[in-house]
């Protein structure tokens, strides 16, 4: 089994209204996010997938330098973001895997589907 890992990263706002501190007001974060694609067969290249292709896919949809809760539906958690990206990942037929997506250094979430 192959496991491609593609980064990509976007600025954006967002709140979580009934959060019980300061999280319930507007703040933005610096967002980076990866998404893993496995998958057995490679290409006549040696490839699964072409990295640029995937990076290009990803950052076609991600929401730099918006107010996140207009754009997710629900709560815009870093959870539901993480499966939010999965999800449109899926709806291109690409093998993905895996999203995780950092709202900080040190925190982030990790999304599969089982």
């Amino acid at each position: 089994m192959f496991t491609l890992i593609v980064r990509a990263s976007f600025e954006a706002a967002h709140n979580l209204p009934d959060y019980p501190g300061k999280c319930s007001r507007v703040h933005g974060h610096s967002y980076r996010v990866e998404a893993e694609f496995s998958g057995r067969e490679l290409d006549s290249n040696g490839l699964l997938r072409d990295f640029t292709q995937l990076k290009a896919v990803l950052n076609e949809f991600l929401p730099d330098h918006t107010y996140l809760n207009e754009v997710l539906p629900g709560p815009t958690s870093t959870e539901n973001i993480a499966k939010w990206i999965y999800e449109q990942l899926v709806q291109r037929d690409l093998p993905v895997t895996a999203v995780t997506v950092w709202e900080t250094d040190k925190n982030g979430c990790r999304y599969t589907p089982d």
